[in-house]
C-alpha cells in the first residue's frame, strides 16, 4: 500500500485532520493526500503560501522571523505550521519551504534546500533536508520525504 493510502486509512480511523501550508511544493503535498479516495474525510484546508507576503497575509506569519532566519529555515516553517493549526485547529498540519531552483533567489541557500514543519496533535518537529535532481525532483522528493516522516510519527 503507497504510503499516502496508509496515511488517509490511519486519519480515517483516528478520526483526525490534515491540513497544510506549502511554499517550494506548492499543493504537490495535498494532492497527493487527496488523490486518495476517502481523503474527504480526513482533509480540513490547505494553503498555497508561495510569497513571503503571502506567508505573512495569510498565515500570519511575522515578517521579522522571516528577515531575521531567512524563509528557508526551520524557525519560518515552524511558524508556518503553527499558524495553520491555528486557523485550521486540524490534528496533523504540514508546512514546507525551500529552494528548488534553477536560479537561486537567495545565494546563502543550496538549490534543494527544504525545510518542512509537522505537527502531529501538540507534537512539533522540523526537518530540514537537502535534496538532489531538477525542480520537479526535488519537489516530489520533498512531498515523499515528509509523508514517510509522518506515517513514522503516526504508525
Amino acid at each position: 500500500m503507497k504510503v499516502n493510502s496508509q496515511i488517509v486509512e490511519i486519519l480515517k480511523k483516528k478520526k483526525y485532520k490534515i491540513s497544510t501550508a506549502e511554499s517550494i511544493t506548492g499543493g504537490a503535498l495535498i494532492s497527493k493526500i487527496i488523490e486518495v479516495p476517502g481523503a474527504s474525510n480526513i482533509t480540513e484546508q490547505s494553503y498555497i503560501v508561495y510569497s513571503n507576503q503571502a506567508k505573512v497575509k495569510v498565515l500570519g506569519v511575522d515578517m521579522k522571523l522571516i528577515e531575521a532566519f531567512g524563509v528557508v529555515s526551520e524557525e519560518v516553517v515552524l511558524e508556518m505550521a503553527r499558524k495553520t493549526k491555528i486557523l485550521t485547529n486540524s490534528d496533523i498540519v504540514i508546512s514546507t519551504t525551500g529552494e528548488a531552483g534553477p536560479n537561486l533567489d537567495n545565494e546563502s541557500i543550496v538549490i534543494g534546500t527544504v525545510c518542512f514543519g509537522l505537527i502531529v496533535n501538540d507534537k512539533e518537529y522540523t526537518y530540514k533536508q537537502i535534496f538532489t535532481g531538477d525542480r520537479e525532483g526535488i519537489i516530489n522528493n520533498s512531498v515523499l520525504y515528509i509523508l514517510n516522516n509522518l506515517l513514522y510519527k503516526l504508525i
